[in-house]
């Protein structure tokens, strides 16, 4: 059994991975800014990203591993402040990256955007070794971050794997960021709510069920080191791209619902098309998620049964 802490444990894809360790039979440390409810079923620390002194309260926690999944802003949010995604979430990570060299250095899974990082793509899958070209303000802080780890790790004894993931989606994630097409076309579906949609529906995205994502970050946490001079970068997604058109499309033939859907001007930072390889992380990890459509199914039975309003 490890004891591994999750900064952001409370948010979608952090307390899917506390199930999934936990369900393992490992210790999970939840490092929030605000006690949750989730609190309640494993350990909590203070962690806030826009307080440095906070990252004391990790280190007294002794993980095995930590994942770093605390992030303040989505793609969205992000372009209307920049400044504020710099100064508390790529200074904060540096911050955490920088504490942790020094005094711990346990083997660190940073989440990164696969989404965004990569920019318009030259090829499709996208591989890792694709340049990272963001367009919009959150994956440029991603991205930084990102390169901020690779210095790290290339200069200190931290162990940091970077996991850049598409986009996940679950019965539980909350509408409240507007983030998560998948989940969030479900839920208006089922409910018979009109849905916008940013363009003509032809951008495509690769989306992944969060439980399959988390089984992924896990698998990354749990591989070997690797060879100094050799980063660990791995895509996490599904490695099927589907339109915004097919994804209605698709809920609908799994939901037996019509979608009523209105059509707005495209974003400028909304890339045309992302589809992540992820043959990386099945040769290292023998990693592979489930299809798109079965988990997309199992997402809406389970938004039918419980009469999800989240």
């Amino acid at each position: 059994m490890a004891r591994y802490l999750i900064t952001g444990g409370t948010g979608f894809v952090g307390r899917s991975l506390a199930r999934i360790l936990q369900a393992s039979g490992d210790e999970v440390i939840l490092a929030t800014r605000g006690r949750h409810q989730d609190g309640d079923l494993h350990h909590w620390i203070e962690y806030d990203l826009r307080d440095r002194s906070t990252i004391a309260n990790i280190i007294e926690a002794r993980p095995d591993g930590v994942f770093h999944l605390a992030w303040s802003t989505t793609p969205g949010s992000a372009e209307s402040d920049p400044a504020s995604d710099v100064q508390i979430n790529l200074a904060g990570t540096l911050a955490l990256f920088q504490e942790l060299s020094k005094s711990m250095p346990v083997p660190v899974v940073f989440v990164s955007s696969g989404g965004t990082v990569y920019g318009v793509a030259d090829t499709l899958p996208i591989p890792e070794e694709h340049p990272l070209r963001p367009i919009g303000i959150y994956g440029i802080t991603k991205a930084t971050a990102e390169q901020y780890a690779l210095n790290i790790r290339m200069r200190t004894n931290l162990d940091i794997r970077i996991a850049r993931l598409s986009n996940p989606f679950g019965a539980h994630q909350s509408a409240a960021k507007l983030q998560g097409a998948a989940s969030i076309f479900t839920r208006k579906i089922i409910h018979r709510e009109p849905i916008t949609i940013w363009g003509d529906g032809s951008t495509v995205r690769d989306y992944i069920d969060v439980d399959d994502a988390s089984s992924a970050l896990a698998a990354i946490m749990r591989m070997a080191p690797a060879p100094r001079g050799i980063n660990s970068i791995y895509n996490v997604g599904s490695g099927e791209g589907l339109s915004l058109r097919k994804l209605l499309e698709t809920i609908s033939q799994v939901s037996s619902i019509l979608p009523t859907v209105n059509y707005a001007s495209q974003r400028s930072f909304d890339i045309p098309e992302n589809v992540l390889s992820i043959d990386r992380i099945f040769r290292d990890a023998g990693w592979k998620p489930r299809s798109v459509r079965q988990a997309l199914e199992e997402m809406a039975i389970a938004m039918l049964r419980s009469g999800n309003v989240e």
